[in-house]
């Protein structure tokens, strides 16, 4: 076990600690070796990140696929009745099949049936989540593991817009800032493990961006990291606060945890003139998937996990452009195996070639969102929040962000948050756009506002809903006017 996570419990309070005792300790760890930092095992994962043999990484995959099953099976208590099911000559598919699709609220009802009698609790990290949801989630990753291999994943995926551990970056990942709600606090922060450049996620308001953008300046950033939203901010705000000394020296951004649309990816590049990645994955390390700089879609890494999409009954999409739900069966975790998980993302597979520098690689032609991402009309029928994307009226420009929120059937709450009052022109054709969009089927209700808040991390929910996804009909019911 590396460094990492032996020492993963004092972490916060070295992000917390002052500059004085940081900086010193930083530079020290930064100085030790991989194996020492991540375990020995980290330079094998970095391998398979890069592999490129679609022969090798077919092979390697169900090998890691079946290695997986079988230590499910005879050691995870809620898979104990499939281990004498799990015939040595039936194709790795069969296996698979025989497993149960498992949502998050299967893993809360009974936490301890999902834990591996092979690992002891020393070999556990535990881990929660709260996601969107009130109630967090609370799970294991595999000690010396997980993180490692997560970590060496995300070095290559840096890797494709030529990030190194030399450069320094901007990150707006939702790390709090301690003492940055004090009158003249610090609103940054400097992290010399990582050599990143971390900004308060509760002051991402124009009124801060100058400094935030002076920070990364004397810093020397020549990278960007962060949610979707709140890049977004920072390049709406550049867009019309040019700041070149900043912009020019930005070489690429990359955007995680958040759903990112074309035209949010587009104003991003356009601003700093440099490839913008979009990531996917999640907390509990079952899949992780990414862009390349010349291809938007989403390239799942096939040695971190293993893929499926399936319908709203449970079965298998292998068809192009069919949208389903993101299943994930991650490999690697012994402690708490993830197996046929369903995420709650919502995805549909690409038809077109695979990149040429990742045969072999599964695509994903993009994911929309998570499957409670939908507007409910008053017939009950769900209309995808992504359905509002495309081309938008130029009154857009005038706003800065907006939410969405949704109590009752056929009714939403559209929050536009804009510094000062819109004239009633625009708010009408906000109004007619949203009418449009919704198929007539939900009556908005504007409200301009002057802040919007953000989760605890820094996110902004796009969409609040309040509804059980359950109480409307399937999107195909709405075939034919969902177009965006």
């Amino acid at each position: 076990m590396g460094i990492e996570d032996w020492g993963y419990r004092w972490l916060k309070r070295y992000m917390d600690a002052p500059a004085w005792i940081k900086t010193p300790l930083g530079r020290v760890y930064g100085l030790m070796p991989d194996s020492l930092r991540h375990g020995n095992d980290y330079p094998r994962y970095r391998a398979e990140a890069g592999l490129s043999s679609p022969g090798e990484i077919a092979q390697l995959t169900e090998s890691r696929l079946r290695e997986t099953l079988k230590w499910a099976a005879t050691t995870v208590p809620a898979y104990a009745a499939l281990a004498t099911q799990l015939l040595s000559d039936m194709p790795v598919s069969e296996w698979l099949a025989l497993f149960p699709l498992m949502t998050k609220l299967d893993y809360k009802r009974a936490p301890e049936q999902f834990l591996s009698g092979g690992c002891t609790a020393a070999e556990r990290l535990p881990m929660q989540t709260s996601g969107s949801v009130a109630e967090p989630f609370r799970f294991s990753l595999h000690k010396g593991v997980s993180r490692a291999k997560e970590a060496a994943y995300i070095e290559s995926f840096g890797q494709r817009i030529g990030l190194s551990r030399r450069d320094v970056v901007l990150s707006l990942r939702g790390r709090n800032i301690r003492g940055a709600e004090a009158q003249s606090g610090p609103l940054q922060s400097y992290e010399p493990i990582k050599r990143m450049l971390w900004i308060s996620p509760n002051h991402l308001d124009a009124a801060y961006m100058a400094g935030h953008v002076e920070a990364a300046v004397a810093r020397g950033v020549s990278f960007i990291q962060g949610y979707s939203s709140a890049v977004y901010e920072l390049a709406r705000w550049l867009d019309f606060n040019p700041r070149p000394r900043f912009t020019d020296a930005v070489r690429g951004v990359q955007l995680f945890s958040e759903s990112a649309g074309p035209d949010m990816v587009a104003l991003i590049g356009r601003v700093f003139g440099c490839p913008v990645l979009v990531h996917y994955g999640h907390s509990e390390r079952a899949v992780m998937a990414g862009s390349m700089p010349d291809d938007p879609r989403y390239f799942v890494w096939p040695l971190y996990g293993h893929v499926e999409l399936v319908d709203e009954a449970g079965r298998s999409i292998t068809a192009a452009g069919v949208q389903g739900e993101v299943v994930a069966t991650g490999f690697d975790n012994r402690a708490m195996p993830f197996i046929r998980y369903r995420t709650g993302d919502l995805a549909m597979w690409s038809d077109k070639p695979p990149h040429p520098q990742l045969p072999g690689y599964p695509v994903l032609e993009r994911i929309d969102g998570r499957n409670n991402d939908y507007f409910v009309g008053r017939d009950g029928r769900r209309i995808p929040v992504a359905s509002l994307g495309g081309l938008r009226p130029p009154e857009f420009l005038q706003i800065e962000a907006s939410q969405y929120e949704q109590f009752e059937p056929g009714r939403i709450v559209v929050r536009l948050q804009s510094p000062a009052p819109l004239d009633p022109a625009v708010l009408a054709v906000f109004d007619n756009y949203f009418r449009t969009k919704l198929l007539g089927l939900v009556e908005p209700e504007l409200q301009v506002v002057t802040h919007i808040e953000r989760t605890a991390r820094g996110k902004r929910r796009l969409m609040i809903q309040h509804l059980a996804v359950s109480s409307a009909v399937a999107p195909d019911a709405a075939a034919g006017g969902l177009s965006a």
